[in-house]
């Protein structure tokens, strides 16, 4: 899941809004049930290509980039659907139950396929099918549900609601790469059914949604440094780097752990070590104030991001310490994803203002990012580089996108500590 916890909205004061907020533990519940599934396909679907399909490298870049790409057209188009289908007359829980609904029928296609041909795999292009609907609703459903957050919360309220959402959504994130770890080897295609499944059973969450979300209102942001404002600059230079990372790596992983001899049952739970990471320093942040204000804070991160990434990619190559170091690198990605992730949302809410579509335009722009990785791998394909040297390569390719980003990010935190001086 990409998620960027912003206003969500249509202009004017839309009729049937309230200023009472959506129940926290009902839209945090929906959010935990739904990122069960956005885990399991949208990071962990490559596990189950590989088991299912055999898919190698390049097929499992291939499908990131249809699976991202598709998300992104969602992401962007979930503003002028709502508006239209409120001018209608339908409300936004109507079309959020809808979007379930359509999720879940892309989920029971395979499944549905294999069981009406009397066979346990289906064929490649059900896969597929499921993948562009999957993507694109839930392109869709993000950045409405993240409306029903914010709607109505401004202050600390919004930002407590933010940092229990964050913790869930991550949480139920790595949860799916357990979850899927018994079913992966001899049942792959079961697994997405039962996202299916789950889906459909969260929409009874919805009775406690009002019609519409809370009228979205002015957040009521702390005094600040005027450096804080090269702070969100930096972060967002930082935040889709963070996810063409990312999106270059989560297609990566099962083939880099089956050269390390890992079995396809162990390799969910072996990958989920950097999401593990994630949802600690998530866990920390929320609460540790001490970070805030603190240049270092994305200079480290980007650190941990590339180095977590570099190391991770070339883990095979150290024989019997490969599994240990392959671990210890996805923690530090982790780590530092989770930093940037933060400190840019942490900005966006102290500094920044919420605008029109909001939550779609930064779910598109972190959907780039995820499709960008996977492009930068069928590139290296396209132009036949292969084995060890793809790995080389795609340090090197990755490397460069990062410099380029952290040099643009270094100039503006060096713009921010002159404004302090001055």
């Amino acid at each position: 899941m990409a998620n960027q916890t912003v206003t969500f909205d249509t202009p004017g004061d839309t009729p049937g809004r309230s200023a009472r907020p959506a129940p926290l533990p009902a839209v945090l519940g929906f959010t935990c049930l739904n990122s069960l599934g956005t885990g399991a396909v949208q990071m962990g679907i490559f596990f189950l290509l590989r088991s299912a399909f055999g898919f190698g490298r390049r097929e499992n870049y291939l499908f990131g980039l249809v699976l991202y790409g598709v998300y992104v057209v969602g992401a962007l188009g979930a503003g002028p659907l709502m508006r239209r289908l409120r001018a209608a007359g339908m409300s936004t829980r109507q079309a959020l139950a809808g979007v379930l609904v359509a999720q879940a029928g892309a989920s029971f296609i395979p499944g549905g396929v294999a069981r009406l041909w009397g066979t346990p795999i289906p064929p490649q292009w059900t896969v597929w099918l499921a993948a562009i609907g999957y993507g694109v609703f839930t392109g869709i459903m993000w950045p409405i549900v993240e409306s029903y957050l914010s709607g109505g919360r401004s202050g600390k309220s919004l930002n407590a609601a933010t940092g229990r959402f964050n913790v869930l959504w991550s949480g139920a994130v790595l949860a799916s790469f357990w979850l899927m770890a018994p079913l992966v080897e001899q049942r792959p295609i079961d697994v997405i059914t039962a996202l299916g499944v789950v889906q459909i059973s969260s929409a009874g969450l919805l009775v406690k949604f009002g019609p519409n979300p809370a009228r979205h209102l002015p957040h009521q942001h702390e005094p600040h440094p005027e450096s804080w404002k090269n702070l969100l600059s930096a972060f967002r230079v930082l935040l889709p780097l963070a996810y063409i990372v990312a999106g270059t790596l989560s297609p990566l992983l099962p083939t880099t752990l089956d050269q390390i001899g890992v079995r396809e049952a162990w390799a969910p739970p072996v990958a989920s070590a950097w999401l593990s990471s994630r949802v600690v320093v998530f866990f920390i942040f929320e609460r540790w104030p001490g970070w805030h204000g603190r240049r270092w804070v994305p200079i480290v991160a980007g650190g941990l991001l590339l180095f977590g990434f570099a190391g991770a990619v070339i883990a095979p190559r150290f024989g019997p310490a490969a599994l240990p170091l392959l671990i210890g690198m996805l923690t530090l990605f982790g780590a530092g994803h989770a930093m940037i992730y933060l400190g840019a949302l942490y900005y966006a809410l102290e500094v920044g203002r919420a605008e029109v579509d909001a939550g779609g335009v930064h779910e598109a722009l972190i959907g780039v990012g995820y499709a960008l990785g996977p492009a930068i791998g069928l590139v290296l394909f396209f132009i036949g580089v292969r084995g060890e040297d793809f790995d080389s390569w795609l340090v090197l390719v990755v490397s460069l996108v990062s410099a380029l980003a952290g040099v643009r990010a270094l100039l503006i935190l060096r713009g921010g500590r002159e404004k302090d001086e001055n």
